[in-house]
């Protein structure tokens, strides 16, 4: 593996910057993970985070549209003095590979678990100040991943959903506005457990069968981050309607002690804006806000 020095010149005079190492992860040797770890300049060792993507087939970048969050929080971080890595997740690499049987455990945890000793094995790093970065679905499961890691410093959670999958993805179609067929398919999903007769074919919801969002359901971030009893910080934004405040007024209801930070003008990717949020927030280029990532970066350095 040869790392890539980035070299940035500044006055007329040659410094070395963040340089980029090529790496693999992965918990299954059957599905090897692509990586990306972003040192720092300097000898080293560094505090550091892995960074955990929020659901759906997502690649190291966490490439949304124009937007590349992962690749912003890692160069933000990185010039703050912490290594990231960074991983492009199992259902984007192996796609064609894998069935729609997905635990959590699958798509998620495993490889973040992976990810974090990878991390602590490399002489760069001190594995004593590692932080777990969960961006939405990732940031609801940092807590079970560093419990299952252990030797985690902190977590910190970017967004994490706290509310029902299901109740949550009912809202965003509300707000976006959906057809009714399709509202309709997550109201009778969310419902069929209560039914008097099971259906006879297998329920999904927007392409995932009903046993992966049962499996969600089971995942209980806020009780694990309370037992993990480890600094804690949630970073939520205002003009985010995937994950609501009614998200974070739970989390902050359920962990007394842990961090909060609100930044009104933020969409769920942490990048500010005006208006409405939608989609068309991902279409054109734009950067995470410095103030998440230097709020993220006091975070990680105190540990």
């Amino acid at each position: 593996m040869r790392a890539l020095a980035v070299v940035c010149v500044l006055a007329g005079t040659a410094t070395a910057g963040p340089r980029e190492v090529a790496l693999q992860v992965g918990a299954d040797p059957q599905y090897p993970l692509g990586a990306t770890l972003t040192v720092p300049d300097g000898p080293g060792p560094f505090p550091a985070v892995v960074l955990v993507h929020g659901s759906g087939p997502l690649d190291r970048d966490e490439t949304v549209g124009a937007t590349r969050m992962f690749a912003d929080l890692a160069a933000g971080l990185a010039a703050r003095g912490i290594a990231v890595l960074r991983y492009d997740k199992r259902t984007f690499t192996y796609a064609d590979r894998l069935t729609n049987d997905l635990t959590l455990d699958d798509e998620v945890i495993d490889d973040a678990v992976d990810a974090v000793y990878t991390l602590a094995a490399r002489r760069e790093i001190d594995a004593s100040r590692i932080v777990v970065v969960g961006h939405s679905l990732g940031g609801m499961l940092a807590p079970e991943i560093a419990t299952r890691a252990g030797h985690v410093a902190g977590v910190a959670l970017l967004a994490p959903p706290a509310r029902p999958p299901l109740d949550i993805l009912r809202d965003q179609l509300r707000y976006l506005g959906a057809p009714a067929d399709v509202r309709v398919a997550v109201e009778q999903a969310s419902i069929v457990d209560a039914l008097p007769l099971a259906p006879t074919e297998p329920v999904y919801v927007l392409g995932m069968p009903l046993t992966y969002w049962r499996d969600w359901e089971r995942h209980d971030g806020i009780a694990a981050a309370r037992a993990l009893a480890i600094p804690t910080l949630v970073i939520q934004g205002g003009r985010d309607y995937q994950v609501t405040a009614e998200d974070f007024v739970l989390w902050k209801h359920g962990l007394p002690h842990a961090s909060f930070v609100w930044l009104p003008a933020d969409n769920h990717a942490l990048i500010a804006g005006r208006g409405r949020p939608g989609p068309r927030d991902y279409a054109r280029e734009a950067h995470v806000d410095v103030r998440a990532i230097s709020k993220l970066a006091a975070f990680v350095l105190a540990r």
